[in-house]
């Protein structure tokens, strides 16, 4: 037995162990209440993808198949997804549902699974056959999980207080409904030969019953997401837990295929239709095309997916929200949607912050041309101090925004320039207000991204309103 914390998953998850399946389930802690109508429902296969309807669900449950190549992930809202080898053989995706599904148990041979809702009530799909339910019973604890006998005769529904019902051929072989548990029951899976199960605690903690064997649990990770489910291999010499985010955990003989993360709470980087062979991405993303605030997140991608670098930050845009790069023009005070390079030196009225790019402290003298008529459009050029360019009229004298430009980087929008479309679209200190056509974020935001931000990875802003940014 073990305790769950939390711990940083990226876009895919840690493993323990190695090698085989079984076909088991586990599940996470629900709400109370009851579902309408305990019994067994059917629905037409569906396209995995199409189940992934909203980014607010959860992994609840996981359930391997018998030759240990795969596995199936269930989600709270019904949704199901197969890895590996295993078969996808309908969902509760497109149900009404009055209770989230909890669990999640496959037959035999793989040709089907049942699902099990927070008030007992059972769905079963492929040749799952229906055994009964908990539906009918005044609960003290909302059913959490559930797992399937050998034969696929019967099952065990195991609640949050660590009771167990039996079904079918199912045999009662103990519980913990008499323990102080620190946290709840979420889920069960069964031994190859029914004889015993496993249950687990949302913080990790494995407890075995009959002829289960303990293996190992995630109680000494500091996990991010709740541990929600739990499959053994086929000899029952390891097993799986699965958090809530779609990340998957090995234990004994249990082998890593891959994790849901991606699937059930895809992240904003994921869905652009181009990144631009970048290894760093900075994507804003404003509410619409008139919107002059956004949301800024930041993203890494470190050889095996992209994940989140840091917490999102507010942002404000042009005072006349979004307009195309193409249709731009200077001076029309909106920021220009697209994908853009980061410049190559970053410049600031401070010192240096730490960044990784070439970094130019502002001095008397330092402009950026703003003037399309000048030979320099936007471009930074410096002159002797006191002396006033022939582009000045038009264009911003950088060391006196100490403000705005403590630090900043160059979007390269209009570079090298294509006509009067624009100049000096920066990422900037926020001033609390919308701009001219930069972004700007909070000072100390600021600094986090442009300390993170490695000329290395070639790193791009894929900014603009929601309904159109994943189509640049």
């Amino acid at each position: 037995m073990g305790f769950l914390s939390s711990l940083p998953l990226r876009a895919a998850s840690l493993s323990a162990a190695a090698a085989a399946v079984v076909l088991t389930v586990l599940l996470v802690a629900p709400t109370s209440g009851s579902l309408s109508g305990a019994g067994s429902a059917t629905t037409s296969a569906q396209a995995r993808s199409a189940v992934v309807t909203s980014t607010s669900a959860t992994a609840v449950a996981v359930s391997a198949d018998r030759d240990g190549g795969g596995y199936v992930i269930a989600a709270s809202n019904g949704g199901v997804f197969a890895y590996g080898d295993a078969a996808f053989h309908g969902s509760a995706g497109n149900l009404a549902l009055a209770e989230p599904i909890v669990g999640l148990a496959a037959t035999p041979d793989g040709g089907g699974y049942w699902l099990v809702a927070a008030d007992g009530g059972v769905f079963s799909y492929g040749d799952a056959t229906f055994h009964g339910s908990a539906g009918n019973l005044q609960l003290k604890q909302p059913i959490v999980g559930l797992a399937a006998t050998p034969d696929g005769g019967g099952y065990w529904l195991v609640a949050a207080d660590g009771g167990v019902f039996s079904y079918g051929d199912a045999t009662f072989h103990g519980s913990a409904g008499n323990l102080a548990l620190e946290q709840p029951i979420v889920g069960l899976a069964a031994t190859p030969d029914g004889r015993g199960y496993w249950l687990v605690a949302a913080d990790g903690g494995v407890f075995s019953y009959g002829d289960a064997a303990f293996h190992g649990s995630a109680g000494n990770l500091a996990l991010e997401q709740p541990i929600v489910g739990l499959a053994a291999t086929p000899d029952g010499g390891g097993y799986w837990l699965v958090a809530a985010d779609g990340g998957v955990f090995s234990y004994g003989d249990a082998t890593f295929h891959g994790s849901a993360t991606s699937d059930i709470n895809p992240l904003l980087v994921d869905q652009l239709a181009d990144t631009g062979g970048a290894g760093q991405v900075i994507v804003v993303d404003a509410p619409n095309g008139a919107s002059t605030t956004a949301t800024l997140s930041a993203y890494e991608n470190d050889g095996s997916g992209w994940y989140q670098a840091f917490a999102s930050l507010p942002a404000h845009d042009g005072y006349n929200g979004w307009i195309p790069g193409p249709a731009r023009h200077e001076g029309d005070n909106a920021t220009p949607e697209g994908m853009y390079a980061i410049g190559s030196t970053m410049y600031g009225t401070t010192a240096n912050p730490g960044t990784r790019f070439p970094y130019h402290h502002l001095v008397c003298g330092d402009w950026w041309d703003e003037d399309p008529s000048s030979p320099q459009y936007n471009t930074f050029e410096h002159v002797a101090c006191g002396e006033t360019p022939p582009f000045a009229g038009a264009s911003e004298a950088l060391w006196t925004e100490g403000n705005a430009y403590p630090s900043l980087a160059v979007i390269n929008f209009n570079t090298p320039p294509a006509g009067p479309l624009g100049s000096a679209i920066f990422l900037h200190s926020d001033l609390g207000i919308p701009t001219n056509g930069c972004v700007s974020v909070p000072y100390l935001g600021l600094l986090e991204v442009l300390t993170w931000l490695n000329p290395a990875l070639h790193p791009v802003i894929v900014m603009g309103p929601d309904a159109d940014i994943r189509s640049f």
